[in-house]
C-alpha cells in the first residue's frame, strides 16, 4: 500500500534479522483501562543539525493517535510549541499533559543551524510511553533520532501524524520500542542503550542516512539547486515532492530501493556522523539477532504478544525472542518434545507452539513456557517428513508431508484425524512444501 505502507516486521532467517519498519500487522484486541492524564514537570533537550545547534526551531510534543494508521495525533503544547534557544536547547516545563498508556514523540521544525533559517528542516524523536517520561528526561533531537524514528514507525506515519487503530496499539508500542533499539534519544547516537546480548544494529547505515538528511538540514533550505532540492527530487513519490526533511525520510523508508546511489551521494565530504557506509542495494534497516540457541533456523512464527518463535533444524530446538531480541528461551532454546530437524512452526490461539519435525516425522506441541504439552509429541496420521504446518479455525493442526505426498490433520485433544499410514491424499499432490487454511 503506497500511502501508509502497512507492512508487518519481516523476519529473514539466517542469523535472523528484523526488517524495519514497524509492526502494523500485529493486532491486539485486549481492552485497556480508562486512561488518565499525566502532568509532567519538565522535559529538556537540544535540537541539532549534525553537530550544529539549531536556534529558533519550534519544538512540539505529540501524543500518538488511537483512531487509525497515521491518524489522530495531537500536539500537546498550546500555541504550537516552544522555541529552541542558545545552543539549540529547549525546556518544556508544566506545559502539557499526556494520557497514561499513550506513546509520545517530539518534532522540531525550522530554525537556524548556523547558516541562516531553514524552513525545510524537520526532525523527530520517538520517546515511547508517556508514563516513562520524568522531569529528568533529556532528549537530543537530530538526524539520527529522525532516521531511527521514521524507519521504525513509517507504517504508522502520515507526515507528522503518528497513530494506529485501537486494535493495533500493541503494534504501535512495539514500533516505538524499535526506536530505542536503533538510537539513544538521550545522546542522539546509535545504537540504543541496553541492547540484548546478540543484537546487532546497523549503526553505520543509520549514520549514513543521518548524513544525507544533514546535508539539507545544515543549509538555508530549498531553492538554488542545493542539497534540499536534490533530496526532495530523489524522494518524490507519485509526482508529489516532499516539503521538509521528515517527509523525505518517510519516503526513503517506504521506498528503500528507489534512487539509492543518488541519495547516498548527498553525503558531504566531511559528514557530521562518521561512517564507512557508502553503497547499498537498498536503504532498509535490519537488526540482526544471534545466539539464544539459534542454529540453522528453518521456520518462524510470531505469537499474540509479538514474541518471535524460530524452529532450529541445526540443533533440534526452538528459540523464543521478545520483540526487542531478548532471549526468552534461555541460551540453548527449548528442547522438549523430542524435536528432530524441525522444519515448520505455528502458534495457536492459546499461545501454544506446534512444530513439525522432518527428522523423525512427528509433531511437537509446546506450551507458552516452552515445556512439552500433554500428548506431545504426536505421531501417526500419515506423518512423513512434514515440511509445513497450519492451524484451522477449530484449532486442528494440518501438515504437508513431502515424504508420502499427503496431508495430516491432528486434534490437540484427540490426536490424529487423518489415516494412520497414508494421511489425506489427492491426485496431483507430489512432495508438498506448503499448506494454508481457507478461512471460509
Amino acid at each position: 500500500m503506497r500511502l501508509l505502507n502497512l507492512i508487518s516486521s519481516v523476519l529473514v532467517l539466517a542469523a535472523t534479522s528484523l526488517m524495519l519498519s514497524g509492526c502494523a500487522g500485529l493486532q491486539s484486541t485486549t481492552a485497556s483501562a480508562t486512561p488518565k492524564a499525566i502532568t509532567l514537570a519538565d522535559i529538556h533537550g537540544s535540537v541539532f543539525g549534525g553537530q550544529q545547534p539549531i536556534v529558533g526551531a519550534t519544538v512540539q510534543i505529540y501524543q500518538a493517535g488511537a483512531t487509525g494508521y497515521g491518524q489522530g495525533a495531537s500536539g500537546l503544547i498550546s500555541g504550537g510549541g516552544v522555541l529552541s534557544g542558545s545552543g539549540g536547547n529547549f525546556s518544556i516545563t508544566g506545559l502539557y499533559t499526556c494520557t497514561s498508556g499513550s506513546q509520545v514523540y517530539l518534532v522540531a521544525t525550522g530554525g537556524n543551524p548556523g547558516v541562516g533559517t531553514n524552513n525545510n528542516a524537520a526532525l523527530i524523536a520517538g520517546l515511547g510511553l508517556c508514563n516513562n517520561l520524568t522531569s529528568s528526561s533529556f532528549v537530543q533531537v537530530n538526524e539520527v533520532t529522525t532516521v531511527a524514528t521514521v524507519w521504525a514507525l513509517a507504517p504508522f506515519m502520515n507526515d507528522v501524524n503518528i497513530g494506529a487503530p485501537p486494535s493495533n496499539q500493541s503494534g504501535l508500542a512495539s514500533a516505538f520500542a524499535d526506536v530505542n533499539t536503533l538510537v539513544s534519544t538521550a545522546t542522539g547516537l546509535s545504537p540504543g542503550a541496553n541492547l540484548p546480548i546478540g543484537t546487532t544494529v546497523p549503526s553505520a547505515e543509520v549514520y549514513a542516512l543521518a548524513d544525507v538528511l544533514a546535508s539539507c538540514i545544515n543549509s538555508t533550505g530549498s531553492g538554488g539547486g542545493g542539497a534540499c532540492d536534490r533530496l526532495f527530487a530523489y524522494t518524490t513519490v507519485g509526482g508529489v515532492m516532499p516539503i521538509d526533511t521528515l517527509a523525505a525520510a518517510i519516503n526513503i523508508a517506504r521506498y528503500p530501493a528507489s534512487n539509492v546511489n543518488s541519495i547516498l551521494a548527498l553525503v558531504g565530504a566531511t559528514p557530521p556522523f562518521a561512517t564507512d557506509f557508502a553503497s547499498a542495494n537498498d536503504l532498509s534497516l535490519a537488526v540482526t539477532f544471534t545466539g539464544s540457541g539459534l542454529n540453522g533456523p528453518a521456520a518462524v512464527a510470531i505469537d499474540a504478544a509479538g514474541n518471535v518463535w524460530l524452529a532450529n533444524s541445526g540443533n533440534n530446538s526452538v528459540t523464543e525472542l521478545s520483540h526487542t531480541g531478548a532471549a526468552l528461551s534461555g541460551g540453548n532454546g527449548y528442547t522438549a518434545g523430542s524435536m528432530a530437524a524441525p522444519s515448520a512452526i505455528a502458534i495457536d490461539t492459546t499461545g501454544n507452539a506446534w512444530i513439525a519435525n522432518s527428522g523423525n516425522s512427528t509433531l511437537t506441541e509446546l506450551i507458552p513456557s516452552g515445556a512439552n504439552a500433554a500428548n506431545s509429541p504426536f505421531s501417526g496420521g500419515g506423518l512423513s517428513t512434514p515440511t509445513a504446518i497450519a492451524i484451522d479455525g477449530l484449532g486442528n493442526v494440518w501438515l504437508a508431508n513431502s515424504g508420502n505426498n499427503s496431508a495430516s490433520e491432528f486434534s490437540p485433544s484427540d490426536g490424529a484425524l487423518s489415516a494412520a499410514i497414508s494421511g489425506f491424499t489427492a491426485a496431483g499432490v507430489s512432495a508438498p512444501v506448503g499448506i494454508a487454511i481457507n478461512p471460509h
